[in-house]
């Protein structure tokens, strides 16, 4: 059964309208309609709509296929931005022009492809892992993981005291990439904790 006869079984199976899914989905009676008979195909925070209306787990409404496409692009979109980001400290001492739309396509990237982390609150049934987090925690100890990023971290400071002039730029580098290791580790080993 593919994911459009799920989502007419389950609104058939609870004698809901489609208006009155779209209603309270706030999706479009004609997406819905397009979702049912297969022409278009609902993303994860659609489907997640679908599933908070009936009350019953995202893994109920749609499986681990219908969103392994959308969950790979939207991981490798959120890893990538962070690459304008990392280029926006190396520009910070020379033109606040070119690091200001680093730094915001960054941001807008990151938080399109998760929608500001719902994506990973939504995907844990599933069992999806971001790629990235997923390989620190195969390589790397909590212990080490926090000792590499604050190392990184301390050393950019470093340099940009010792010699600001000729080693600022490299020392804001470093700077950088040890926010961002800080950052990856305590969504990696902290975020989700209890």
């Amino acid at each position: 059964m593919n994911l459009g006869e799920r989502l007419k079984d389950l609104r058939d199976d609870r004698e809901v309208s489609i208006q009155e899914l779209a209603n309270g989905t706030n999706i479009s009676a004609h997406k819905i309609y397009n979702f049912e008979i297969s022409n278009d195909k609902p993303n994860m925070f659609q489907i997640n709509k679908i599933s908070k209306y009936y009350e019953i787990p995202i893994n109920q409404v749609a499986n681990k296929e219908d969103v392994e496409l959308e969950v790979k692009r939207r991981y490798l979109i959120s890893n990538l931005s962070m690459i304008p980001l990392l280029f926006s400290f190396i520009f910070l001492s020379h033109n606040l022009l070119i690091t200001c739309p680093l730094i915001i396509i960054g941001a807008i990237g990151g938080g399109y492809a998760t929608h500001w982390k719902d994506m990973n609150e939504m995907l844990e049934p599933f069992g999806f892992q971001n790629p990235i987090a997923k390989w620190i925690k195969s390589k790397l100890t909590r212990v080490v993981s926090y000792t590499l990023s604050i190392t990184l971290l301390l050393a950019g400071i470093l340099l940009m005291i010792i010699n600001f002039d000729r080693l600022g730029a490299f020392g804001a580098m470093l700077l950088d990439g040890g926010i961002v290791a800080v950052l990856a580790s305590v969504m990696v080993w902290d975020a989700n904790k209890n």
